[in-house]
């Protein structure tokens, strides 16, 4: 039987591409950028509110179905990048928004199809295991949380490049006045 402390853990492990992915959109959605997904922007669409869907499923229905959800969202990803690198060869997914490059490859078809395992060997040994009731109920906490980590894929997407961008600009700024912050440090000592 899976605890409770490991159903959240699993849950958080499997979701958080994800969230990261749809975070990535949002923001880029709101302010305009280029999305950079080779297909059309209809099928980017689709796959988002699918995405949403799948995150809002794990963690307002907690069940073995919306991991099997999850797990054919994945599936359906990993052989949609391949589909697209046989189309296309490696271009920008855009997977994680125009702040960092992210191209289509082998390692992505690798990593959804990894975690749509992931999903489905999780969902058996929670669903089968744990004797399940098979209908699922809705968690307010759960969305709570979801939205809590929406929140943190904001920062990790938005936050952290920005944050190196202006740390690089900073020290080369900084670089020209070096020498004469030294002089006067060596002159106080």
């Amino acid at each position: 039987m899976m605890s409770a402390g490991m159903s959240i853990a699993v849950a958080l492990v499997v979701t958080f591409p994800m969230l990261l992915s749809i975070a990535a959109y949002g923001w880029s959605s709101v302010f305009g950028d280029p999305h950079r997904f080779p297909g059309s922007p209809r099928v980017h669409r689709f796959l988002m509110i699918c995405q949403f869907a799948g995150v809002t499923a794990v963690y307002a229905f907690p069940s073995s179905y919306s991991l099997y959800l999850l797990a054919s969202i994945y599936a359906g990803q990993g052989f949609g990048a391949a589909y697209y690198i046989h189309k296309k060869g490696r271009v920008d997914c855009g997977c994680l928004g125009p702040q960092v490059q992210s191209k289509l490859g082998l390692p992505l078809v690798v990593i959804n199809i990894l975690f749509a395992g992931i999903c489905i060997i999780s969902s058996i040994t929670y669903g089968f295991i744990s004797q399940e009731v098979a209908v699922p109920r809705l968690v307010p906490v759960g969305l709570l949380l979801e939205a809590m980590l929406l929140l943190l894929s904001l920062v990790v997407i938005v936050g952290v490049p920005d944050a190196v961008h202006a740390i690089r600009l900073y020290r080369r700024m900084a670089a020209r006045h070096a020498p004469k912050v030294l002089k006067r440090k060596e002159r106080a000592v």
